[in-house]
């Protein structure tokens, strides 16, 4: 062994494991789908649909996991959806099934341009 040989040593640089952290717009997604999902029984059961969550207008402003997603197509579908929302919750009956499956298609339409991964999730709000 050489000189040389006795000062070098093996440095280990560990890993420290990255939690992932939802953005405000993907906790506000999840948040809208469960409230949908809960919608979606009333809707079937023909059961009072409680009122428009106020929150989901947070759509507008909350940060994207990729911000450079939110363009002119992403807020115009946002604000569609927004309607269809409104519209679902304060119809007369006999159209709030279809001013819901509107709104899961638009979620639908806007997730096939981006953030393809929900869309068998989604698909499953619609009502038949």
């Amino acid at each position: 062994m050489g000189s040389c040989d006795i000062n070098k040593k093996e440095v280990k640089i560990e890993e420290v494991p990255v939690m992932y952290e939802p953005s405000e717009m993907a906790l506000l997604m999840r948040g809208m789908y469960e409230f949908n999902k809960a919608a979606r029984a009333q809707i079937i059961n023909k059961d009072s649909l409680l009122p428009f969550p106020e929150e989901f207008l947070l759509i507008h402003k909350a940060v994207l996991t990729d911000p450079s997603e939110r363009d002119k197509e992403f807020d115009t579908i946002a604000e569609q959806f927004i309607n269809a929302q409104k519209a679902t919750f304060s119809a007369k009956s006999d159209s709030t099934l279809y001013h819901f499956n509107k709104s899961v298609n638009l979620c639908i339409s806007c997730h096939e341009t981006r953030c393809i991964g929900p869309i068998p999730k989604i698909k499953k709000l619609l009502i038949h």
